[in-house]
């Protein structure tokens, strides 16, 4: 599955959400919809700009490690830099974040400053266009990013192939540690019951009956998400490099066209 196709999943429970708080706010004031969705609505946003930025930092990743093992020239190494130094990805990753984190501050800023609902409002509605904004731009830097990538795979093959026409051996694969991401996404799944746990026995101190419905239903939600990621993932072996036996001198060569071929299907 492509990076973009996990990119539009997050982005499009991201947009839903901001729009449905923003409509709760408007139309029902902040009861406990609003603050329900509002939480959902700004961990989604928060995850799909962390999700923009870790492809991103892959991209950087991976075609440099195929660049070491590989001629491949200097044309991807200057798309490269253009890529982190122009594109915007980042920026737009960074504001639409702190503009959902102070919305969420000021929400409760008249029951701790006295300040206006008002100027919630005011920054819920820029900070749903900032963040609109902001998806769109990191949507078509992924774009890019996935163009470069296959690129950058056809070009390995190309390279592999020229060097099998003429009987040359290609460098031997790294050594690999193997892991199941399903692991990770059913940590992922758990971590999504904290602030569920931490309302309920801390704040409230076991009185669940004070928690809202929209919280336990958005807090199921994304851990059934998540859950639904790991049992998608059950079976996959992923290969990272074992750098401890690159360390030692055991293992000297670096992941290069096996990794770019994988994070471009």
């Amino acid at each position: 599955m492509r990076m973009l196709n996990y990119f539009a999943v997050a982005a499009g429970l991201s947009a839903i959400s901001l729009m449905a708080t923003a409509g709760f706010g408007i139309f029902r004031g902040g009861d406990s919809l609003h603050l329900g969705m509002g939480l959902f609505g700004a961990l989604a946003t928060v995850a799909a700009h962390t999700l923009a930025i870790l492809f991103m930092i892959i991209t950087g990743r991976v075609l440099r490690e195929a660049m070491r093992t590989r001629p491949m020239g200097d044309k991807f190494l200057a798309e490269l830099n253009v890529y982190f130094t122009e594109k915007a990805g980042y920026p737009a990753a960074f504001l639409g974040t702190v503009a959902v984190a102070a919305t969420a501050v000021l929400g409760y800023g008249q029951r701790g400053f006295g300040i206006s609902p008002a100027i919630h409002m005011v920054f819920g509605l820029v900070a749903t266009i900032v963040n609109f904004w902001a998806l769109t731009v990191e949507w078509r830097t992924l774009q890019d990013n996935q163009d470069l990538l296959d690129r950058a795979a056809r070009e390995l093959d190309r390279i592999d192939d020229e060097l099998e026409a003429r009987g040359e051996s290609q460098p031997e694969a790294p050594q690999y540690l193997r892991f199941n991401p399903s692991l990770r996404w059913l940590f992922a799944a758990g971590c999504c019951w904290a602030p569920y746990l931490y309302w309920g026995f801390i704040v409230w101190r076991g009185d669940f009956t004070r928690l809202s419905l929209t919280f336990l239903l958005g807090t199921i939600g994304s851990s059934s998400i998540l859950v639904f990621a790991a049992w998608a993932s059950r079976g996959t072996n992923l290969e990272r490099p074992n750098f401890d036996e690159e360390h030692t001198g055991e293992a000297t060569d670096e992941p290069s066209d096996l990794t770019a071929k994988q994070t471009s299907e």
